[in-house]
């Protein structure tokens, strides 16, 4: 694979087949304590990384064999190997990865990253606190202990790939040289990674979050209709949501599906999309879909336009040129 068609490649940090080199970016760039290099001949290694507001996403590919070693972080590491073998120790477990077999590593434990020859791999590094705090908001309880993963393990095949299908999204919109990064897009999609990685991983509070939840009042679901209603064109939080009700999310999250048959997430690109469409429908000279699109959050045009006509059976382009026509 080129660089210019690896993952993240709008993002490159490394691009070297010097030991030395390497070393020094490791550290720098990733944190990493130390690294052994089996085959420095073969080493062709390139990395691309991105920071963003609670998560890190990387993509890392070295020619040769190598042994990374990272000291206790602040942040859990979701390791999806795309082609090669490896392997992942965290503490004093130790699994083979593969592209079939990712690996989940806990924060606060040390870390070592085989990578074997022609290995490839994206990556997701997700903040302790962000994902702590997310939890907590979940259950509707304070955490007693931190989240500890279990390294290979996770809950099911299908809200793995459901994470897998969300990080090529968010990849995919940080690739996207037409994608404006609009910060509550952001925000909301680093947010939907958090809380799938919660639920695909296996952890020591994975048997509360399967819980099934309790339900809340008619007047929560008023009162978070409300709230996206005032704040839709700003980052929407699951706290906030939490906050304004008084009671875990997932208790929310099941009270609003029930009664309005969405998630407050659907409902959200709901109330956006008609706003886009009432900007639209009343031009002036500086309309266009595309400063449309992004002052209601969406940061894809092509998503947007999709999104638009899935809900009123024509495109924005359509929606607006009739407006233009009829003023």
């Amino acid at each position: 694979m080129s660089s210019s068609s690896d993952p993240l490649f709008r993002y490159p940090v490394i691009r070297t087949s010097s030991v030395e080199e390497l070393e020094h970016e490791i550290v720098d760039i990733y944190g990493a304590s130390s690294f052994d290099v089996e085959d420095s001949a073969g080493l062709d290694v390139r990395g691309n990384f991105v920071r963003l507001r609670h998560t890190c996403l990387g993509f890392g590919a070295i020619g040769g064999s190598a042994r990374i070693h990272f000291p206790e972080s602040d942040f859990a590491r979701l390791q999806f190997p795309l082609r090669g073998q490896g392997a992942t120790r965290c503490g004093n477990r130790t699994v083979e990865v593969n592209a079939s077999r990712p690996s989940l590593t806990s924060a606060g434990r040390p870390t070592m990253l085989h990578y074997g020859a022609d290995f490839e791999h994206l990556f997701l590094r997700v903040k302790s606190e962000s994902m702590e705090r997310k939890l907590s908001v979940l259950l509707g309880m304070p955490l007693r202990n931190n989240i500890e993963f279990e390294l290979a393990d996770f809950s099911s095949q299908a809200r793995l790939a459901g994470m897998r299908r969300l990080m090529d999204l968010i990849v995919a919109q940080l690739d996207d040289e037409e994608s404006i990064l609009v910060p509550a897009a952001i925000c909301e999609l680093e947010q939907a990674a958090i809380v799938q990685l919660l639920f695909a991983g296996r952890h020591n509070y994975s048997d509360l979050l399967e819980q099934s939840p309790r339900e809340a009042a008619p007047t929560h679901v008023r009162r978070v209709e409300a709230y996206i209603e005032a704040n839709w064109n700003g980052p929407i939080m699951i706290e906030s949501l939490a906050e304004i009700c008084g009671v875990s999310a997932r208790t929310l999250f099941r009270t609003f599906e029930k009664a309005r048959g969405c998630s407050p997430m659907t409902f959200v690109k709901k109330v956006r999309l008609e706003h886009a469409r009432r900007m639209l429908s009343r031009p002036d000279e500086t309309t266009s879909v595309s400063r449309i699109a992004f002052a209601c959050g969406f940061s894809n045009l092509g998503h947007f336009a999709s999104a638009y006509r899935s809900a009123y059976g024509e495109l924005p382009s359509q929606t607006l040129s009739r407006s233009r026509a009829l003023a």
